[in-house]
């Protein structure tokens, strides 16, 4: 192939990437300010996915405490056995009688952030405005992912919570994975996920509340 044709072949696909990178940038929202927070809503989602603090689950009992939201949705994953992440994140709050009435475990089959605004538009419906709850490191990929995923007429907002591990900058081993790993899924979300069709229905899930809110599951076995 002569020079010239592989200069302009190169050419040509570098500035179809340059192309590609900034309509996908634009469509993900890289250069969108934050939406403006609500002062009040019906539901505050917390969502799965955090290590064994908690300041998701806390900022969200804070929220119900200061009559920001009415009633607080803990997602929770499986871990295994019957277990669930949100059976831990309502032991671990310091919840009264009558704020126990107020939170609700919503556990699911989710595996991603994806699974979870999917689910999220199927299980909140009407003209309604969800406050999502997650870590700040986590909540512009989280916004990007409920208006591209989402796709009900339930007005999404996401509400940024500090996270211990991730403040601790570069120099700390965890915070350095943690990085690595949310920065990884931002360009494969921005460049490849959001133009992926969506297949499939949304994950199984079940509601909890009442009693059987944070409730074990019976061992399988009795040593």
């Amino acid at each position: 192939m002569p020079r010239r044709i592989r200069i302009r072949t190169a050419g040509a696909l570098a500035l179809a990437v340059v192309v590609w990178t900034g309509i996908s940038a634009l469509r993900a929202g890289v250069f969108r300010g934050p939406d403006p927070m609500p002062g009040h809503v019906r539901h505050a989602m917390v969502l799965d996915g955090q290590g064994p603090s908690g300041e998701r689950a806390m900022e969200g009992l804070r929220m119900l405490r200061e009559g920001r939201t009415d009633t607080l949705v803990l997602s929770g994953v499986e871990i295994g056995g019957g277990f669930f992440y949100s059976m831990l994140w309502v032991r671990m709050l310091p919840l009264s009688g009558a704020e126990r009435d107020r939170v609700v475990e919503l556990r699911s089959s989710c595996t991603s952030t994806q699974d979870e605004a999917r689910l999220a538009a199927s299980v909140f419906t009407g003209d309604d405005t969800v406050l999502v709850v997650t870590s700040a490191f986590h909540a512009w990929r989280a916004a990007s992912i409920f208006r591209g995923r989402a796709g009900s007429g339930t007005v999404f907002r996401v509400h940024a919570v500090g996270d211990g591990v991730w403040d601790r900058g570069w120099s700390d081993r965890e915070a350095r994975k943690m990085r690595f790993l949310e920065w990884t899924k931002r360009i494969f979300w921005v460049l490849w996920e959001q133009w992926l069709p969506v297949r499939g229905d949304p994950a199984w899930h079940e509601f909890v509340r009442g009693h059987e809110l944070g409730r074990f599951p019976p061992p399988a076995w009795i040593p």
